[in-house]
Order: structure tokens, then C-alpha cells, then sequence
């Protein structure tokens, strides 16, 4: 009974040694190992460049590419309030489920936002990539190829959606323009840079002709300004938008009214002077943006998806939450291992 006493507690003590040692060094061990094959795997896969690369220089911020699956924003200099206002739209829309049609958001800093990459660049890039242009007027002489029927409803109509999931949250874009309208790899949009974003009903101090107009006589004490963020402007943007796609060329771009265009074009498009347009399906969705006659962008989204129920299928979110949470790690690391001392401003 002694003998097996002893051995009892001898297998004790070895069986706690075993499991003291596991738990002091083999699975820190491990789970170091595992830490680093994940970041090696990470590293492998997302392809990060050696040095960021510059995609955009817009007048708020510039947009460089990180690797093949993120991007970051930095404000310009003197313009980081428009970058924290940005920042607060993400927040909000964080707290549901987000749109597959609004860019992804993964991760923020003081000065910095971090994106998700649209490999298939912007519709702006896209469309001017197809004009022929006089050199001294930017004026668009001919457009050498329009893009498809097919693609044009599936982008309107998606824009459309993403305006529209913004306005159930009581948001507007206000500043729905094809450079801001980004495609992925299969050719599907969605809708990026928020810093002009305001809540519905907010005043708008400033948009951008030709997708948006100064109020007219009917907007009473409003007049000679753009009003406030709403429906309005939004079904303004998406009507010029979709002249541009059906076109080639945004509204006016292929007039020239000398060194005053800008003027002229802004007071035309305040008197309701809009370009001429066709009797087909999307001019007359186009006619019905310009002059307001939509009660809502879900209004409008919903028609536009009777129009071809297999152009406008939804499309499933991109990012699953796990892929956030590992595209937010790969941003923290990145700022950790000193990225954004290697990004200029101006």
C-alpha cells in the first residue's frame, strides 16, 4: 500500500510539472508561433508595398495605397477639420450593419483614415478616360467609347441604393460626383469620401456644379443658395450622375462659354436650363432628379430596380466582420511600424 502510495503521489507531482511547464513555456511558446506564422501570413497576403503610393490629391485630403487591400486618407494641410467630420460619419456607421455599396472603413488616427482598396479605380477616371478633349478648354469634343446600358442601370441603381440606406440613418452625401464613386474588381460601386456628408436638414454651404445647382425664385429665402442636405440634392447628384454615364461626359462638359463657364454654367443650371435629353427610360429617370419629383432616394432606388430586376441583384457585403477586425490589425501595425511618417501633404 506504501509502494503505491508513493508512486500515486509521484505520478502527482509529474503530472503537475508536465502542466506547469505547458503552461510556463510550451504554450506561450505556441501561441508565439502561432502570432507570428498569422502576421508572416498576413504579410504575405497583403502584399504591402515598399513605399505608400499616391492614387488621389483631392482639395481636402490625399488617398495613398498601403497594399492590395488597404488605402489611407490624410488630410491636407490646414483642411484636418474636414477629416475629423469624416471620421464622425464612420462612427455613425459603424453601429449597423454597412451597406455593400459604401466603402469599408477600417481604422482610424488623429490625422489618418484607413480604407479598404477599390482595385477597379473611379467611374471619373473611367469616363475621362474615354474623351477626346480640346487641350485649351478641357471643353470634351467626342467621346470615343460609352460605357454599356448594362453597366449604366447597375451603377445608377446602386448609387441609388447607397443614398438611399444613408437617408433611412437621416444622412446625405452631398458630394455624389463620379470621382467619389469607386469600383471593385467585378465592376460593382461604392460610395467613398464623406467629408462633405451632413445630417438631413443641415445647411449645405457649398457643393459642386454640375451636380448640385443653386437654389432658384422657388427656393423663397433660400434662394442663391444651395439649401439644406436632403432628398434634393441628393436626386440632383444622381441625375447628373447618370447623364454622365449615359453621355460620356458630365452636364455642360462639352460646351465652352469662354473665360465666364463657370459662372454661365452655374446660372443656367440655377434657371433650370438643363442640357437637352431623349424620351428613353433613363433620361426620363435623369428629367425627374434635376427638377425633384422623387419623395425619397428609396422612392427612387425602388424604381430603378423594376426597371431590370437582374441588373440591380444585391450583391452580398464584401467584409465580413472577422476580415474588419483583421484589416483593423494590419492598419494598427502599419501605423505601429511608422507608415504615416512615410506619407507628404500639402
Amino acid at each position: 500500500m506504501l509502494q503505491r502510495s508513493n508512486l500515486a503521489a509521484w505520478l502527482n507531482a509529474v503530472a503537475y510539472w508536465l502542466a506547469t511547464l505547458k503552461s510556463v513555456i510550451f504554450q506561450p511558446a505556441l501561441n508565439f508561433y502561432n502570432v507570428l506564422r498569422s502576421f508572416r501570413s498576413t504579410q504575405k497576403s497583403a502584399h504591402y508595398l515598399e513605399e505608400p503610393q499616391l492614387l488621389s490629391l483631392g482639395s481636402t485630403g490625399l488617398v495613398f495605397k498601403l497594399s492590395d487591400g488597404i488605402v489611407v486618407k490624410k488630410s491636407r494641410l490646414g483642411r484636418s477639420d474636414y477629416l475629423a467630420d469624416e471620421q464622425k460619419i464612420f462612427t455613425m456607421l459603424k453601429r449597423q450593419p454597412l451597406s455593400p455599396y459604401i466603402i469599408q472603413h477600417f481604422h482610424d488616427t488623429k490625422d489618418a483614415i484607413f480604407l479598404e482598396f477599390m482595385s477597379g479605380g473611379n467611374l471619373g477616371t473611367i469616363l475621362n478616360d474615354e474623351q477626346v478633349k480640346d487641350e485649351s478648354t478641357q471643353r470634351v469634343i467626342r467621346v470615343e467609347k460609352l460605357q454599356t446600358a448594362e453597366d449604366c442601370l447597375r451603377w445608377m441603381w446602386q448609387l441609388a441604393a447607397a443614398a438611399a440606406w444613408l437617408e433611412q440613418l437621416g444622412l446625405a452625401h452631398c458630394d455624389i460626383r463620379p470621382a467619389n464613386i469607386l469600383l471593385s474588381d467585378a465592376r460593382d460601386i461604392k460610395l467613398a469620401d464623406f467629408d462633405h456628408a451632413r445630417k438631413i436638414g443641415d445647411t449645405v454651404p457649398s457643393l459642386t456644379e454640375p451636380f448640385a445647382r443653386l437654389l432658384g425664385d422657388e427656393g423663397g429665402s433660400d434662394c442663391g443658395t444651395y439649401g439644406t442636405a436632403g432628398c434634393r440634392t441628393e436626386q440632383f447628384a444622381i441625375g447628373s450622375v447618370a447623364y454622365a454615364l449615359t453621355r460620356g461626359h458630365d452636364p455642360y462638359e462639352d460646351e465652352w462659354w469662354g473665360r465666364d463657364h463657370g459662372p454661365i454654367c452655374q446660372g443656367k443650371l440655377q434657371d433650370m436650363e438643363f442640357p437637352v435629353l431623349g424620351k428613353d427610360k433613363y433620361d426620363n429617370i435623369i428629367e425627374n432628379c434635376w427638377h425633384g419629383r422623387y419623395e425619397s432616394i428609396a422612392q427612387l432606388s425602388e424604381y430603378m430596380a423594376g426597371l431590370d430586376q437582374y441588373s440591380c441583384e444585391v450583391i452580398e457585403q464584401q467584409a465580413s466582420a472577422s476580415d474588419v477586425r483583421s484589416r483593423k490589425h494590419e492598419c494598427e501595425m502599419l501605423v505601429q511600424n511608422g507608415v504615416l511618417g512615410k506619407l507628404f501633404t500639402c
